[in-house]
């Protein structure tokens, strides 16, 4: 499975079982007992390759003793809540779709140090669990007011750089992900304020390419290429001589 390497989302065990946490706490009136429970399976199976696991809905069903519909209404619910990713996977041989390979993504709100933010996360909680007892369908997928309050409230917690390049393009649960994967992607030491024209050519250019069909994975292609970017602004630098 050494394709898996190219849907890895950490570094190592380390950082993926710290980010599993942060999720797990961030989310901690949304997340029923069984959801924590696949969550954590799906962990201890993304080791090998940090954060990305093949698995069938039926294996994780029978590991942990539930239904194939409560496996699925759970890795729906995990992906709203933008803690997983699922990438749909066709057989090479006979074409069919095959199971989907789930990727664990970077919590967000605590890879948001490149400038200071203001102390608005709780507020931001507040308007996202007043009705934290509720079914997940019922409330991710109908609760149109609670997700305009958590875009709104985003704009607080995103560098306003890095949310104006993406808030174009994606929203809510998508938007947060794509703020993880640049931040994990670039070096700490290259900030999106100094290269903001930089950072945002290159991802118009990545987004571009996924809508022209040039590429499948935007979220690999987007890590890639913020990963090259830094890369080269830190070498100039460094040393103007380079690059």
């Amino acid at each position: 499975m050494h394709y898996l390497s190219d849907y890895s989302t950490f570094d190592n065990t380390q950082e993926l079982n710290y980010h599993v946490k942060q999720h797990e706490q961030y989310n901690t009136d949304q997340l029923t007992a069984t959801m924590r429970t696949v969550l954590r399976f799906i962990a201890r199976y993304s080791v090998k390759y940090a954060g990305a696991a093949h698995l069938k809905v039926a294996t994780i069903a029978e590991s942990i003793d539930k239904s194939d519909r409560t496996v699925r209404r759970v890795l729906k619910c995990l992906e709203t809540l933008g803690i997983i990713k699922r990438i749909g996977m066709i057989r090479p041989k006979s074409g069919g779709v095959g199971a989907n390979i789930i990727q664990l993504l970077p919590f967000v709100s605590d890879r948001l140090s490149e400038r200071e933010v203001d102390d608005k996360t709780s507020e931001q909680r507040e308007s996202r669990i007043k009705s934290g007892n509720e079914p997940c369908n019922k409330r991710y997928l109908k609760d149109y007011v609670l997700e305009t309050m958590e875009a709104a409230g985003a704009r607080n917690n995103i560098p306003k750089s890095l949310y104006e390049i993406l808030s174009p393009f994606f929203y809510g649960a998508e938007l947060r992900k794509y703020v993880g994967i640049v931040f994990r992607a670039k070096s700490a030491k290259t900030r999106l304020e100094t290269h903001t024209a930089a950072f945002t050519a290159c991802l118009i250019d990545c987004i571009r390419r996924y809508k022209l069909g040039e590429i499948r994975n935007l979220d690999g292609y987007i890590y890639a290429s913020i990963r090259k970017l830094s890369r080269k602004l830190f070498l100039e630098e460094v040393n103007p001589l380079c690059g």
